[in-house]
């Protein structure tokens, strides 16, 4: 900051010396030559007296001297301004690894690594004790389901091998790192001789909508692209099969994404942006991508300012809520919905208690609830005794809302499924007729489309793109008390309920996978500059 201020002042006596010089002219006498010109006549040039030539001399040397001297300060300023914008990111990023080993020893206080961990439960007992009480407590949580009585009432049962399977699950992989099947991505059927390289670039491939994104154009494309992955991070104690993925973790400089990307040698990047604390990972591999000069691809996936550069080809909005929101000057845009595999979330019927059910499918983290939303789902546990909510999904907020349901006293209302793969996701919507989406933020969320399709009403609060998706807000509530009550009211209405169920079937088809890949081809297409399909060579 000191080099601006010098070239500040530096600037005001270029300034200064200048204003001089003609008040040096002007008040120097006249030379025997003096004369003045004849009225009417033109003036007369003279030479300045050799006084005022000397002095009008070293005022221009002095000028330029400090012009010389300007241009330097202005370099130096600039690359020091260079320097602090390298040491900002390089802060952010140790911030950003921080808050990530923070929030792992949060989440495993006594247990930092798998064989550090084994020893941890011998010599410090009370913590360790403590956690695998939480362990087991959450093990049996999640293998509990209810049961229906003759009156209708709702009554747990604790399924004992799940349970021991749960439990024994997450203890191999806190002790050994076991690490089971997420995805399994299938292979390509009848892959083109020669396929254009499209990396996909995601901080992590976590159970969710990007993730399931990156799979859907893996499977609907991979037979015309190669689709390598760089990612930081991997499900916990989990892996994909049929995904080529290469990990760099939060913190990695663009030099290891240079490094990578010399590697990989892609033909295209697709960057899945959802910014947040993964921003600074973000930063370098932009960084890396930008250098590399493959076409870029920036799908924005979060309700968040695109990672604006000039470098992108194209801004893939995932709704029309987050373009209109955050980027509406963006003339290099468009908005894709991600799409739903219709032929597998289709109505078959519906199991037995369904019409008593509500389903809320979501990753258990704050990046769309928070602790509050389950409090609507509380509320309609008090006020209709037997109704079930089935609440599928996993993460840090499973223990918390564990916790606020019993102190409700309505714990034999709520079931906890724990993470359910993809594939068995069909069967487990059957067992509810409403889906609820308690959600603080939405960008998109593929498990409400998942819902429509399965012919069920959906509820949530007015918040990001839930009334684009639902195409409109009727059973949308402003809060909690507003919510509650529309929920009770489709469990109360059965002719309502199934109103909305098929409307909402009508519209999901407007939300297909087939669709959205056709979308996706062209960008490819144009971003490449050729047409995949009809042939390409490499480059």
């Amino acid at each position: 900051m000191a080099s601006g201020v010098s070239g500040l002042v530096v600037t005001t006596e270029i300034e200064t010396v200048r204003a001089r010089m003609p008040s040096l002219i002007s008040a120097s006498p006249p030379g025997p030559d003096h004369r003045s010109a004849p009225t009417g006549a033109s003036p007369v040039h003279m030479a300045p007296p050799p006084a005022v030539a000397t002095a009008d001399t070293a005022l221009r040397d002095q000028i330029a001297k400090l012009e010389r001297k300007n241009a330097a300060l202005t370099e130096a300023q600039s690359a020091l301004a260079a320097k602090v914008e390298a040491l900002q990111l390089k802060i952010e990023q140790l911030v950003e690894v921080t808050d990530h080993i923070q929030a792992r020893q949060e989440l495993t206080p006594a247990l930092p690594l798998p064989l550090a961990r084994f020893g941890t439960l011998i010599t410090e007992p009370g913590p360790s004790i403590a956690f695998l009480r939480e362990l087991v407590r959450l093990g049996i949580a999640t293998a509990t389901v209810l049961e229906q009585d003759a009156s209708g009432q709702w009554r747990p049962r604790v399924r004992r091998r799940q349970a021991a399977r749960n439990i024994a699950r997450e203890m191999m992989g806190l002790v050994f790192g076991q690490r089971v099947v997420v995805y399994r991505v299938a292979a390509p059927k009848a892959p083109a001789a020669v396929r254009p390289r499209v990396l996909h670039v995601i901080p992590n491939v976590f159970v969710g909508g990007s993730t399931q994104l990156v799979i859907d154009l893996m499977e609907r494309m991979g037979h015309l692209y190669e689709m390598p992955v760089v990612t930081a991070a991997l499900p916990k104690n989990g892996r994909h099969e049929g995904m080529d993925v290469s990990v760099l973790p939060l913190g990695s400089p663009p030099e290891a994404f240079a490094e990578a990307f010399a590697r990989i040698r892609p033909d295209m990047i697709h960057m899945h942006y959802w910014g947040g604390s993964d921003r600074p990972w973000y930063l370098a591999a932009l960084a890396a991508a930008r250098a590399d000069g493959a076409p870029l691809i920036q799908n924005v996936n979060t309700p968040v300012e695109p990672l604006r550069d000039d470098a992108v080809r194209t801004y893939v909005f995932v709704s029309q809520y987050i373009r209109d929101a955050f980027a509406p000057d963006i003339a290099n845009g468009e908005v894709i919905h991600p799409g739903i595999d219709l032929a597998r979330f289709t109505p078959t019927g519906f199991a037995p208690g369904a019409e008593a059910t509500i389903g809320m499918v979501y990753r258990l983290t704050r990046d769309k609830l928070d602790e509050t939303s389950i409090e609507p789902l509380i509320d309609v546990a008090l006020r209709r005794p037997k109704a079930r909510i089935l609440v599928i999904g996993n993460g840090d907020l499973l223990p918390v809302y564990l916790a606020r349901v019993e102190a409700a006293g309505v714990r034999d209302n709520f079931e906890f499924a724990g993470t359910v793969p993809y594939a068995e996701l069909p069967e487990r919507y059957g067992q509810f007729r409403i889906f609820v989406a308690p959600v603080v933020r939405e960008s998109f969320g593929q498990v409400t489309p998942f819902a429509m399709a399965m012919g069920q009403a959906v509820a949530g609060f007015k918040v990001g793109a839930l009334p684009e998706i639902l195409g409109g807000e009727k059973t949308l509530g402003a809060g909690r008390t507003e919510l509650a009550d529309i929920l009770v009211a489709l469990l109360d209405d059965a002719a309502e309920r199934d109103a909305q169920g098929a409307a909402n079937a009508a519209r999901a088809r407007m939300f297909t996978v087939d669709g959205m890949i056709a979308r996706y081809s062209k960008v490819y297409a144009q971003s490449l500059g050729r047409d995949v399909e009809a042939g390409f060579t490499a480059q």
